[in-house]
């Protein structure tokens, strides 16, 4: 079917800006196509099933003569995917926000499954694919004048062609969740008709109650007697205090899911015990692999330092993993890294600036105390720049408050 929301993927985002977008995030084209392919068909049911909605209907409308009608140019232009304000994805996000809702997270769920892409990097593709779907329709607003009824009208058209693609897994979970439509009220009105044998008998039951009114009179009497009679005086006994609430622990701070722990020997003959999934395993990769050259996107980040809160002071628990980088970086001796510290938005940006600056110094420093020489490292803050996760959410901030690995010579 000619010009539909999922044909105009390949010509809104083409593969140059897909690998740009790949390169970005560190994922390969594959996995950044299956997710923009995917995430183009959720956000296409999360519209299809809020056709019934004319004030949704008008904010698509809104939204959609803002976006930029080159998606491709403007990321040329230099939109910023790591500035989650950025014109690229802070009006996909509004779009998300409008037709998913709540189910957002049950879409990156599957999303990630479906196309091997991390949760972060999921997060950016399907607000880019968002903002691809308003693009489209602005297009359509601009050149044939839609509005929001025969954008309605369009979007019943071209559900079943959706419905047909790769992506039924988010049609299926789209269709399970309730239809948001204006509650309706259906007023019947019917003739009824009494039957001169239960009128009948209506009348017979009225003559009981002739004889039955006195006893119910000496009931109602005797009744009021043991209610109101006098009664000797009681002490009142104070009520017992309640039962003091139990003391609530503080939540324990959220920990990825880094696999279980396995030894890996390095060249120098040195026996290490890492997690699967831990930052040790992927640096090693990096530094292994010949086809992979130092760039200045394939950054790494610790996931097992901690710092006191506002301070640069490391936690005794970052022990192990400075001594795991340390040790990969004496049996690879040609390795040189950038250790960048980042911080959140929250608070004054200079304090910020500075703190992600002596967090990332102290890290080096714990480096140099292991063994490893001083010049092989740079240590360099950037403070709220380059953040990875939304400033608006605590697992944003928390996402990014990091400290990070970038290799520059192997």
């Amino acid at each position: 079917m000619p010009d539909t929301l999922l044909s105009s993927l390949s010509s809104t985002l083409n593969l140059t800006t897909r690998e740009e977008i790949a390169r970005f995030l560190g994922e390969s084209e594959p996995a950044v196509s299956r997710g923009l392919e995917f995430a183009t068909s959720a956000v296409f049911d999360g519209l299809h099933r809020q056709t019934g909605q004319s004030d949704i209907m008008r904010q698509v409308i809104d939204l959609a003569s803002k976006a930029p009608a080159d998606m491709g140019a403007a990321f040329g232009a230099g939109q910023p995917l790591g500035n989650p304000n950025s014109a690229l994805i802070l009006g996909g996000k509004k779009l998300l926000s409008a037709v998913l809702g709540e189910g957002q997270e049950a879409t990156l769920s599957t999303m990630g499954r479906e196309s091997g892409l991390r949760s972060t990097s999921a997060a950016t593709v399907l607000a880019l694919a968002a903002q691809s779907v308003l693009s489209f329709i602005g297009a359509r607003v601009r050149n044939d004048g839609m509005t929001a009824t025969s954008l309605a009208t369009f979007l019943h058209g071209e559900g079943s062609a959706v419905r047909g693609g790769s992506a039924a897994e988010f049609h299926q979970q789209a269709s399970a969740a309730p239809r948001v439509t204006a509650p309706t009220e259906t007023v019947t009105t019917r003739r009824v008709e009494i039957d001169p044998v239960i009128a009948q008998t209506v009348q017979t039951e009225k003559s009981v109650w002739l004889w039955l009114l006195p006893l119910l009179l000496i009931l109602a009497g005797l009744l009021l007697w043991f209610l109101f009679r006098p009664r000797p005086a009681t002490v009142a006994e104070a009520p017992a205090p309640p039962p003091a609430a139990a003391p609530v622990p503080p939540a324990a701070p959220a920990t990825p899911d880094l696999g279980s722990f396995v030894p890996r020997q390095l060249v120098d003959g040195t026996m290490l015990n890492i997690p699967e999934h831990g930052v040790e395993g992927k640096l090693l990769a990096f530094i292994q692999d010949r086809s992979q050259k130092p760039n200045r996107t394939s950054w790494f980040d610790f996931d097992r330092l901690l710092f006191a809160t506002g301070s640069a002071t490391l936690e005794p628990q970052s022990s192990e993993q400075l001594h795991n980088i340390a040790a990969i970086l004496k049996a690879y001796p040609a390795t040189h890294l950038t250790i960048g510290g980042y911080t959140d938005n929250t608070g004054d940006a200079a304090q910020n600036l500075k703190l992600s600056q002596d967090r990332a110094d102290n890290v080096t420093g714990e480096l140099v105390k292991l063994g490893v020489a001083r010049d092989r490292l740079l240590a360099k803050g950037y403070g709220e720049d380059h953040p990875v996760g939304d400033n608006a959410t605590e697992a944003g901030r928390a996402q990014n408050r990091r400290i990070s690995m970038l290799v520059t010579q192997k």
